[in-house]
């Protein structure tokens, strides 16, 4: 991008000079490209990283590049997030009618967990399978299996469900119709990760390449015990529960 200029948005706003460039689609009459890179607190870039802007979503390239079009405005919120890292949004104004290469800087979450002890983990898998098969025969939420992501080519999970009954998927993120307070109410569900909760992740955050099988549980009612947030602070709504795939993408 001749004449194009830079900066770095992170956590700490940091400023610097340096030129990015990111092979794509062409700027159309009327349109301003929008590029970037985004790298993880050492420098190193950061792959399959969701970048947002209203009505526009993209993921980061193996460069951890990416490019976006906007119409001719002067001011666009981005938004950066993708999973162990905190999410940014940052406000960008344009400068003589261009925007500025965006140059981020996400920094890593910390979640803690509680302490286990790892054994015989293939057995563990194998059991929190089976014990998906248990749940998707009683039949009291919705179930997507590896089977049900191939065939319907799903690059991304949101898309995957936003069809299913209950649920809504705003500006990329999945949302439930609330069971409680004014009819139409969208509320955040919960999202667990091979068992363990989740807490801020949205769906995704995660490709659907990465993933085995998902189980969605609309009504806060019918989440399994296992997998409910009951407590003074939690908010009645309903559970994701996502199973990422075996290393190697074989099955369990």
């Amino acid at each position: 991008m001749r004449g194009s200029r830079c900066f770095w948005v992170s956590v700490v706003a940091v400023f610097a000079l340096i030129s990015v460039r990111t092979v794509g689609a062409q700027v159309q009459p009327g349109q301003r490209e929008l590029v970037g890179t985004v790298r993880d607190p050492l420098g190193a870039v950061l792959e399959g990283v969701t970048v947002e802007i209203p009505g526009q979503s993209t993921r980061t390239n193996t460069r951890g590049a990416f490019q976006l079009f906007t119409a001719a405005l002067d001011t666009v919120t981005i938004t950066i997030r993708v999973i162990g890292y905190t999410e940014l949004s940052a406000l960008l104004t344009a400068r003589e009618s261009q925007w500025d290469t965006v140059l981020v800087q996400l920094e890593r979450t910390a979640q803690a967990l509680k302490g286990v002890t790892v054994k015989e983990n293939a057995n563990r898998r194998g059991n929190a399978f089976a014990e998906f098969d248990e749940r998707r025969a009683r039949g009291n939420g919705v179930f997507v299996t590896r089977a049900d992501i191939v065939t319907r080519g799903a690059t991304r999970l949101g898309d995957l469900v936003r069809s299913m009954r209950g649920v809504n998927v705003v500006r990329g993120r999945v949302r439930f119709v609330s069971q409680t307070g004014s009819r139409g109410t969208l509320c955040q569900p919960d999202v667990w990760l091979d068992g363990t909760r989740a807490r801020g992740m949205e769906v995704d955050d995660i490709l659907a390449s990465d993933v085995e099988a998902m189980e969605l549980y609309a009504n806060f009612s019918s989440v399994p015990f296992e997998f409910s947030s009951r407590g003074a602070n939690s908010i009645p709504c309903g559970t994701i529960v996502i199973w990422t795939r075996a290393p190697g993408g074989k099955s369990p």
